[in-house]
């Protein structure tokens, strides 16, 4: 196969399913930001095919490729260490200017202890954790965004709950 016949195929997919497919990722991602690039990445995979003419459903392959890109950029959000700001509640760290130092320096190191907490879980366990928590997402709407069972969104959540409260209790003297 050439790469003009590549292009072709790929150039029809995209007239064809890139509304849908824009829609789709869309409904997915929390950032529509990301919308455009990861539409990019998935018809830049499609180029790759090296046999398009194999495939027996184009549209299930695209959405199949797109489920797969978009697993792998949340897999990537998580990864990227969670900025404290989105830690942090106001309930936990609305100080004033005349509370003590002690208290300002514990709470941070609370935050630094969670923050190593979740670096140490798989990604997708910290990510299902902090949709959660710190999201305030449903189980539901977890197992949809991960593209898991909601019983294995509730088995990520006993795990990273788990993990949080024993490094917790580690760092105590």
């Amino acid at each position: 196969m050439n790469t003009s016949d590549r292009r072709q195929f790929v150039a029809g997919m995209a007239a064809k399913y890139s509304d849908r497919l824009r829609r789709f990722l869309k409904f997915r991602l929390r950032n529509p930001a990301d919308v455009s690039d990861l539409a990019q990445e998935i018809f830049m995979r499609l180029l790759r095919v090296p046999h398009h003419e194999d495939i027996r459903s184009p549209e299930a392959y695209l959405f199949t490729v797109a489920s797969h890109v978009i697993q792998q950029h949340q897999q990537k959000q998580v990864a990227v260490s969670v900025p404290l700001e989105w830690i942090e509640t106001p309930t936990e760290t609305t100080m004033s200017s005349s509370d003590e130092p002690l208290a300002k320096v514990e709470l941070h190191q609370r935050l630094d202890r969670f923050e190593r907490s979740l670096d140490e879980l798989p990604p997708r366990i910290a990510m299902a954790f902090v949709m959660h928590r710190l999201g305030g997402h449903s189980i539901e709407h977890i197992a949809s965004e991960l593209g898991i069972a909601q019983i294995t969104v509730k088995k990520y959540l006993a795990r990273a709950l788990v993990h949080c409260r024993q490094a917790e209790q580690e760092d105590l003297p």
